[in-house]
């Protein structure tokens, strides 16, 4: 007998359908047990007892399809690879599941009359399989598993002991698509412990494989190969696959489609960081008001060196050219504001060129705002101390409504002529939102860090802000409270973020 109940495990509410743990009899000579399942770790053996004709089930239309079971609902159903049909049963391996994780699995059938499917069966992964006793002499390591994987990005992990020092080896994730023979290269820090590392720019709807790999002494030392197959991209590859376009990008806000805001992912055409073209940054463009509305980057000091300022001005070829500015020409006050700073993208002169497109430049006034002493460059000078061993996550944007801060000032937008156009809006405030690691120094992914390793804030000013203006508390917004006032979602892609929070000690404040 089928029943609809909700189960409350550890605070995650799931709700699917599920059978008595007797037989489920269709009512017709065939039909699915519920499956069972044994948790190792994060692996995973599912069985099912079966009764169908002779011959009827083969390892091409039958096997199990399982998907993760969380607060936010059901996850996309994956389906289980290498299952074996032996006599009445059917089994499979499941690898690569997400540790301390709700799965729900069924057994299926694709039979000429459509697909026949079991009742569900829910089990919950373990915190991590138990490593082998470590041998001094060679590395050991754990099951890979593929996490968080999307259209165009995953993150993979695998447990490592190695009892020699760190500096005697080097560690690695290898990853391919399985239709290729050569890998690419991801390096992690040594050490023992579970290794993780975000892999992005992968294609959708594609198998691969990877596995963690330790140079110790000359020789390769490698784990076993896990595999993970990205999903399918939606609308064509335009529309976002998840919050973001690129999941595994951490500055990134949601997009938000309406008839006003363009968007342009701008890739480094000549900078690579671990093999990939480095990305440069992302910018939302408005149409009606001619100006940008946020520009999202990663910050590091490997973009700032190595070549000069190229003062590039022009119109960004990935934006549709008749809602940008069509000339250098400034007005209203204002000089050529960038979002993303010259200074901040100096590694090659292409790469620098690309800062110096009309969408990231916003007209800001230059009496008190972008100029020596400025408050604007002022705040900028202050963020540039910010920036750390750490990759650093940036979003600059501007607002165009009238804005009163802490100080119970206030400025209203205008619309002013600038960059050749009549019809541009000056932004009555700008905001500068940083996303970091606690420490600076801690090697790893934001991603693999808790809530209290990372630190994230807004930093407001009105545009009419007196010049010499420092950085100081009451310029302070959480990221929640600058989502609420605009109306964007920031750093989507990082759920540990502390977005709730601002504490000015933690900025030296």
């Amino acid at each position: 007998m089928k029943r609809i109940f909700t189960l409350l495990m550890g605070g995650v509410a799931a709700l699917f359908v599920a059978c008595e743990s007797e037989d489920s009899d269709t009512g017709g000579s065939e039909w699915f047990s519920t499956p069972e399942s044994t948790v190792v770790g994060t692996t995973v053996e599912v069985r099912c007892a079966t009764k169908f004709g002779p011959g009827v089930l083969n390892s091409s239309n039958a096997g199990f399809i399982y998907a993760t079971v969380s607060n936010e609902g059901m996850g996309t159903f994956e389906t289980a690879t290498a299952v074996t049909v032996d006599g009445s049963t059917l089994s499979a391996t499941l690898s690569g599941l997400q540790a301390e994780a709700f799965y729900v699995v069924y057994a299926y059938a694709d039979l000429g009359t459509g697909r026949m499917q079991s009742a569900g069966c829910a089990f919950r992964t373990e915190q991590s399989e138990t490593l082998p006793e470590p041998d001094p002499e060679r590395p050991t390591f754990g099951t890979p598993s593929a996490l968080n994987v999307s259209a165009s990005a995953a993150t993979l992990s695998c447990g490592f002991t190695f009892e020699r020092p760190t500096s005697e080896y080097t560690l690695r994730f290898e990853y391919r698509k399985a239709s290729e023979q050569s890998y690419t290269q991801k390096p992690v820090a040594s050490g023992s412990g579970t290794k993780t590392a975000t892999l992005t720019g992968l294609s959708a709807s594609t198998t691969y494989e990877f596995r963690l790999c330790a140079e110790w002494e000359g020789e390769s030392y490698t784990s076993a190969t896990g595999r993970f197959t990205t999903s399918a991209s939606q609308g064509g590859g335009d529309t976002p696959a998840g919050p973001t376009k690129y999941s595994g990008w951490p500055e990134l806000p949601v997009e938000v489609s309406n008839s006003d805001y363009y968007y342009a992912y701008h890739i480094c055409p000549d900078f690579r960081v671990n093999g990939h073209l480095a990305r440069n940054y992302t910018v939302c463009y408005s149409a009606e008001h001619h100006c940008p509305v946020w520009v999202a980057a990663p910050r590091h000091d490997c973009y700032e060196h190595g070549a000069d300022r190229t003062d590039a001005y022009r119109q960004d070829p990935d934006i549709p050219a008749n809602i940008q500015y069509n000339s250098k020409d400034t007005g209203g006050g204002c000089n050529k504001g960038h979002m993303l700073g010259s200074a901040e993208r100096e590694v090659t002169s292409a790469v620098n060129r690309q800062v110096f497109y009309y969408t990231n430049i916003a007209p800001q006034y230059s009496s008190n705002f972008n100029t020596g002493g400025g408050a604007w460059n002022n705040l900028e000078e202050w963020v540039d101390g910010q920036v750390c061993a750490d990759t650093t996550y940036v979003v600059i944007g501007t607002y165009f409504e009238t804005f009163t801060d802490a100080y119970g000032k206030s400025c209203s937008p205008a619309t002013i002529s600038f960059g050749g156009r009549s019809d541009v809006t000056r932004p009555s405030m700008f905001y500068y939102l940083i996303l970091r690691s606690k420490s600076g120094k801690t090697g790893q992914s934001v991603y693999d860090l808790s809530a209290g390793e990372l630190k994230c804030a807004a930093f407001v000013l009105r545009h009419n802000m007196d010049k010499g203006h420092q950085p100081q508390a009451k310029d302070m917004m959480s990221v929640s409270e600058i989502e609420e006032l605009t109306g964007f979602t920031f750093f989507a892609n990082v759920p540990n973020a502390p977005k709730d929070t601002c504490n000015p000690s933690d900025w030296g404040l």
